[in-house]
């Protein structure tokens, strides 16, 4: 290949050797399952949590922010900067009229569009020093130096003079920064100059190369390998590590993890990945892709209210997927990195969308990727081209009454909640050419053609209306088996599955109070207010953790009743002040609608009880003053320094815009509320499972994960011990799949009659009595974020990585993936076995799976009541931990031997029952204890 080294275009958009995976680290000689890995994204947008899976990550600056940077950093990857140390593109030298009007050369790099420099200028070497200083300072770990070898562009009886101005150069640069690591893209004239500073060294296409100006994939000729393996095997074998980025196309995958193998076994750090080195590649590790791509029609309704998301969403959650919703509303989809993705599901029924050209381009280039593709409900593509790609025939004419089933696949569809029966309304007609998919439903006509609004291909699957869901006047039942769809359109494989249900072998309990009602009186002797009430009769008798929140115009000065502030305020303040409340707040006026405008171009849009509380002097609604107003109210008149605010319930509709969003969290809160899960006996579908997750650009809304008392007694018009319905949902979304935890969500009015006051100290015991994993709403959100941030990775050895937690513990394993080793694994406490599926525990958000095909004899962690903070096992017979909660810690282990623990010298015996140790420790934080199994 020569010397030249790959240069950045104009903008530094991307690389030639970057954005892909690259390794790092000490002795490549090791065997693979030792190598650390690296990364490359110069690309917009990095996808942070799949690239923290990497021991480095090479990233271009302009497109991270600080944060950006810490986020990696506690995820224990080291972020590299890319610094062009020869070049000047044009971009840059906008940015630094000075330095290019000083430092460049007279020559151009026209490929990259970027001017040589002059690497003898002060005022070059001044610019790059300080370029260190700032990303030194941001928080990166090292420089990734590229265009070292510039300057063999200029005429050649200049090569001496710059090269020895060069090797200066860096040599300064490692002095004034000695923290920051340097990885050369080559730089092969001075690197002998460097020894000992340079950390690793990368190089393209030793194997398998891009030829840019013919825009294809090429074999590297054997002369170029020569050449170049002369060059990087001297510095491989003086023990630097040498990074070797290979080009395939996506779809080439199985190739390209053997090319990775290839390279391992010849002591080269692999990566394989594309040309346009914005995907991510194989490399020592392999991302796992956990995200699926939902497709919607925003004419069908906003992400909120769209069938791909009210009906589909919560379902991906449970398999384990962060859903990515993307509009096809004219707009272009944006590109799917290779390796990020899973599939992509298309939940639209309005034909083909306006924009259809794209839109079917943008399906043909998944398709080239071999990137699965679901069709669930509708089938917006017309042309003629790809769907002959697909396998599939549209007819001219839709089909009439008079259908008869003719064959069906029991597996996918008439099994679920509703039976398969022959529906003709809306339906589409849609069969399938020789060699495509394969039909899991043939229905036939009255004149003999057969239709398949059913079938799975290699490409993916339909799912078409009428014969996904059952519509009734008040009801929806799912005739396919969504999750049975799912997995096999999409090919879904086996992996952990990050789940917000459970910790530590425990269902995850919460409580959270809306602030309404705290004002109302309760038909109690005395007649109390609401609040007061809630606060001795639930708050205090039940040992949960409760999430309790005030409206300001309610309780405050400032608000509806202002005379009674004296008398509400102190209750808040006795609500705030006991220690299993957290503090949190449900606005000033409780807006009934968040984004008004939008809300009234819905149609019956009727605002009964108008857009907000009525509070005088409160003419329009401040989204500052519900936000942040509430939040300082409550701080400076209810709670104290230490107990502040921590969460906002969003109230009314519960569905504010992203600006909203973004504003509650630059204040310091989380939040939730919104969407309406909620199965009972009389309607125990799966449709009314809504997802927990909605994504904005301002930022994740957490949906309530059920749904509160005002629904059970419709719209607390009665009966009012209606919310014992709630009881039947803890039970619908536990078995034969956990799907959520019990989420106990009311409002302070629960606490006015008779008939729900009972009810709700039924729910309570019913609660208790399951001995559940109690949280504050506040840290249960911690979790969730984890369900949408987590990440994977696939080791050499076959371990897992998972990275980008949050505050998510728990992963959930299928049982043919076998059981936890617990001495190959990092940060993995234990497992419990039960019939909703393989629970693991997790001691810390940066963990290593390592399984095996039998239970693992060594002391594992059954259950815990409390947060595990620590779990680590000194030999196979005894493990140091640590616990930290708000009760005494209960817990169990599960061994061969007796097992006893040591905390602040005094020991505690286990009372064992089936090889399952039982311990009881009467302290909310034990720290370092030693658990000894014999």
């Amino acid at each position: 290949m020569g010397s030249r080294t790959s240069r950045r275009p104009q903008g530094r958009a991307w690389c030639r050797i970057a954005a892909g995976l690259v390794l790092l680290c000490s002795a490549l000689a090791s065997p693979a399952a030792n190598l650390p890995s690296v990364a490359f994204w110069y690309a917009a947008e990095p996808p942070l949590s799949e690239l923290a899976q990497f021991d480095w990550v090479v990233l271009e600056p302009a497109h991270l922010s600080a944060n950006d940077v810490s986020f990696l950093l506690a995820q224990g990857a080291a972020p590299f900067a890319y610094l062009s140390v020869g070049e000047l593109d044009a971009t840059e030298a906008e940015q630094f009229p000075d330095v290019a009007l000083s430092a460049s050369t007279d020559v151009t790099n026209h490929g990259w569009n970027s001017r040589v420099m002059d690497l003898t200028s002060p005022v070059w070497r001044d610019h790059l020093l300080q370029q260190a200083r700032s990303l030194r300072q941001q928080g990166y770990a090292g420089l990734f130096l590229d265009t070292l070898d510039s300057f063999t562009l200029l005429p050649k009886q200049q090569h001496q003079l710059q090269r020895d101005a060069l090797a200066q150069l860096l040599k300064d640069m490692h002095q004034a920064e000695p923290d920051l690591k340097f990885f050369f893209n080559r730089g092969f004239e001075v690197l002998p100059e460097l020894e000992g500073q340079v950390a690793a060294v990368a190089a393209e296409s030793l194997r398998a190369g891009w030829n840019a100006s013919a825009n294809q994939y090429r074999d590297v000729p054997p002369e170029d390998r020569s050449w170049l393996e002369g060059k990087l095997d001297p510095i491989r074998d003086r023990g630097t590590p040498v990074v070797a980025i290979e080009y395939l196309p996506g779809n080439r995958r199985d190739e390209a993890r053997q090319l990775a193998a290839e390279l391992t076994t010849q002591g080269y750090v692999p990566y394989v990945t594309t040309p346009q080195l914005d995907s991510i590649g194989v490399g020592a590790i392999e991302v796992h892709p956990r995200r699926i791509a939902v497709l919607y029609d925003p004419r069908e309704g906003t992400v909120s209210r769209n069938a791909s998301h009210t009906l589909l969403g919560g379902l991906l959650e449970y398999l384990g997927y962060r859903v990515d919703y993307l509009p096809v509303d004219g707009t272009p989809l944006p590109a799917q990195p290779v390796g990020l993705y899973a599939g992509v599901v298309v939940w639209m029924t309005s034909g083909a969308p306006q924009n259809a050209f794209s839109f079917n381009e943008w399906l043909g280039t998944r398709l080239d990727e071999k990137l699965p593709i679901a069709f669930i409900a509708g089938l917006p593509v017309d042309d003629a081209a790809l769907l002959y790609r697909l396998g599939l025939r549209r007819a001219s004419e839709p089909p009439r009454s008079g259908l008869t089933i003719v064959e069906h696949d029991s597996a996918l569809l008439g099994s679920f909640e509703a039976p398969v029966v022959a529906r003709a309304r809306g339906m589409m007609g849609i069969s399938l050419l020789p060699g495509g998919p394969v039909a899991a439903l043939t229905v036939a006509g009255p004149d003999g053609r057969l239709f398949n609004p059913v079938a799975i291909g290699e490409w993916g699957g339909i799912a078409l209306a009428p014969y996904v869901l059952e519509e009734g006047a008040e009801r929806r039942r799912w005739i396919l088996d969504p999750f049975t769809f799912l997995q096999s359109a999409l090919r879904l494989p086996a992996m952990p599955r990050a789940d917000v249900t459970t910790e530590n072998g425990l269902r995850i309990a919460t409580v959270h109070i809306d602030g309404d009602g705290f004002v109302s009186r309760a038909e109690a002797p005395g007649t109390p207010y609401a609040g007061q009430l809630a606060l001795d009769q639930f708050i205090k008798p039940y040992p949960l953790l409760t999430s309790a929140s005030v409206v300001e115009g309610e309780v405050g000065p400032k608000g509806m009743y202002p005379y009674l502030a004296p008398q509400l305020e102190p209750i808040a303040r006795r609500v705030f002040a006991h220690p299993r409340v957290e503090v949190a707040t449900h606005s000033f006026s409780h807006p009934f609608y968040w984004q008004p405008e939008l809300a009234a171009q819905r149609e019956g849009f009727h605002a009964e009880y108008g857009l907000n509380m009525a509070i005088p002097g409160y003419e329009a609604m401040d989204i500052g003053r519900e936000v942040i107003g509430s939040r300082d109210y409550i701080n400076q008149r209810l709670t104290t320094p230490d107990k502040p605010v921590k969460m906002i319930f969003w109230s009314g509709d519960a569905l504010p815009d992203e600006q909203t969003i973004r504003l509650a969290y630059e204040a310091g809160l989380s939040n939730v509320n919104g969407a309406a899960t909620m199965l009972t006996r009389a309607d125990p579908s799966l449709t009314g499972l809504y997802p927990l997750l909605r994504p904005t650009p301002g930022g994740l809304q957490v949906y309530a994960p059920i749904i509160n008392e005002n629904v059970y007694t419709n719209l607390w018009r009665g009966p009012f011990y209606g919310f014992k319905g709630v009881l039947e949902t803890f039970e619908l979304t536990d078995m034969p799949r956990r799907l959520r935890g019990m989420h106990l969500y009311y409002h302070f009015y629960s606490a006015t009659k008779q008939a729900s006051i009972n009810t709700m100290r039924e729910i309570y015991q019913s609660m208790l009595a399951q001995q559940p994993f109690s949280l504050w709403m506040s840290d249960y959100v911690e979790r969730v974020h984890g369900l949408h941030s987590a990440s994977l990775a696939r080791r050499v050895d076959g371990a897992w990585q998972l990275k980008a937690l949050d505050g998510l513990r728990t992963v959930r394993l299928d049982a043919d993936m076998g059981w936890p080793d617990l001495l190959q694994s990092d940060g993995v406490a234990g497992v419990r076995d039960l019939p909703q599926g393989r629970y693991v525990h997790l001691s810390k958000p940066v963990a290593t799976l390592a399984l095996r095909s039998e239970r693992d004899p060594r002391p594992a962690l059954e259950y815990a009541n409390l947060p595990l903070l620590a779990w680590h096992y000194e030999n196979p017979e005894r493990v140091r931990f640590s616990f930290a909660g708000q009760f005494p810690l209960r817990f169990a282990v599960r061994a061969k031997g007796r097992c006893e623990v040591l905390h602040a010298g005094k020991t505690y015996a286990g009372r064992g029952t089936g090889g399952v140790w039982e311990f009881d420790i009467p302290m909310e934080r034990v720290n370092d204890a030693q658990l000894t199994c014999r």
